[in-house]
């Protein structure tokens, strides 16, 4: 038996497992409260709650290189994913404090858990397996929001509120895939074979990241992208937990909240294979602009079919009118649209963070995790409370702002460097090239002695 595969495989399919139950709780979670309101709880618990995740896993970004490199990659990860089984299982019967403390762990958890998968991914792609590898993971871990919203969208049924019974079952069984998850990397084994650059590692303090990314992060070139991280920051508080909510105070049934869920989660799957495809025939500018153009058509159709108060009612239902009528086709498109554009978006970032700053790029994604993370914060903090048009109206003018500055950034390096793009070499082997783009997804945070 290949031992490497062994582990590639063991790798995926733990975090599919871990991560199904996460994505389908977080989708779930402000509704969940909404339909609950015992012990203090109500629909804005659920926004803080994802408020503090985020803004927390942004913080943790900083840290997980010292804590991973001081524990190893398989304990590391299995003392991470403690906090996602305690977050999962708390709002079996939730409690305010109970909520927001395992919020907290579970944000300090996730930027651990990443950056040990990405050693546990090195250290196990001896030569030039480490393409192969990458993908094997993504493949297992992109089930994730599939697998978690297919299991809501039975259970939920045809449901208009979400008892408590259904609530006990939903977490139950969504805490049981955490474990398994937990459980199976208790199955990872020493490699076989070990790459040159991972046998030693120098010893990583524990405010060395921090000195490394604050030097990137008032570069001339990491300035120009900020917008860009700023609006994935919005972006994922729409998509996560906003545009479910919305959902929940228009239509009836609960088991739509799953269906956009599986939508979303399609739209995010496919978009790497799609923008990768048209990266080769117009390039990463035209990707680009048809990404932007792909999420202000989303955002237009979510003003038009969506009454205005359907963000932040607290009645069962939405009271105002929209401009059309909401209809569940429409609004699963709008899901599919929105996954799309995301995904595009990320998979543009992570191309250009991946070519402009190959030698180093630990630190440019700790800057962008960072970003993305205190935007998605401050987004929670104040979507239940802001009125739909106003919350679009911030989506759509940084999605532009995230785009021109993102040109501005092409056009300066291909000024410099003599080329019509930012290096067609680099787009290739980055957004052109799944397996590539997943390979920079998957950089050990850690250095190597050389």
């Amino acid at each position: 038996m290949n031992v490497n595969l062994w582990n590639i495989n063991i790798l995926g399919i733990g975090f599919m497992l871990v991560f199904s139950a996460f994505t389908a709780a977080s989708f779930m979670e402000s509704i969940v409260f909404k339909d609950y309101q015992k012990h203090g709880i109500t629909i804005e618990t659920g926004f803080h709650s994802l408020a503090v995740i985020y803004g927390v896993l942004g913080v943790s970004n900083w840290f997980a290189p010292a804590v991973v490199n001081k524990l190893g990659s398989k304990f590391s990860m299995i003392l991470s994913v403690i906090p996602n089984i305690g977050f999962i299982f708390s709002m079996y019967e939730p409690y305010q404090w109970s909520i927001f403390l395992c919020s907290a762990l579970l944000g300090m958890g996730g930027g651990i858990l990443w950056t040990a998968n990405g050693e546990v991914i090195a250290r196990n792609s001896p030569g030039d397996t480490k393409p192969r590898n990458t993908g094997i993971f993504w493949s297992w871990f992109n089930m994730s929001a599939l697998v978690g919203n297919t299991f809501l969208y039975f259970q939920l049924g045809n449901t208009e509120t979400i008892s408590d019974s259904t609530r006990h079952t939903i977490y139950l069984v969504l805490g049981g895939f955490s474990v398994t998850g937990l459980i199976s990397f208790f199955l990872l084994k020493s490699p076989e074979t070990i790459p040159e650059e991972c046998m030693e590692l120098e010893e990583v303090s524990l405010w060395q990241p921090i000195k490394d990314g604050l030097r990137f992060a008032v570069s001339g070139n990491m300035a120009l992208l900020y917008f860009a991280f700023m609006f994935t920051g919005l972006s994922l508080n729409f998509w996560s937990s906003l545009y479910i909510v919305m959902i929940g105070n228009v239509f009836p049934k609960r088991n739509y909240l799953a269906l956009a869920g599986i939508c979303i989660g399609v739209g995010q799957v496919s978009s790497g294979f799609v923008w990768s495809v048209l990266t080769y025939k117009i390039g990463r500018r035209g990707v680009l602009l048809c990404t932007t153009s792909v999420c202000c058509l989303a955002y237009t159709l979510v003003y038009l079919s969506f009454p205005s108060d359907s963000a932040t009612t607290e009645e069962a239902r939405a009271q105002e009118v929209p401009i059309i009528a909401s209809n569940i086709y429409l609004t699963l498109f709008i899901a599919l649209l929105i996954g799309l554009g995301d995904g595009g978006f990320n998979v543009t970032i992570y191309a250009t963070l991946g070519q402009l700053w190959e030698q180093a790029p630990a630190p440019a994604f700790a800057v962008f995790k960072f970003v993305q993370g205190i935007l998605a914060t401050a987004a929670f903090l104040y979507c239940g409370s802001l009125l739909l048009p106003y919350q679009l109206l911030i989506l759509v003018v940084m999605c532009l702002l995230g785009c021109l500055c993102f040109l501005i950034l092409d056009f300066k390096i291909s000024f410099q460097s003599g080329y019509e793009e930012i290096p067609e070499e680099g787009v290739r082997d980055v957004a052109g090239d799944p397996d590539r783009f997943y390979e920079e997804l998957s950089q050990p945070l850690i250095p190597s002695d050389d």
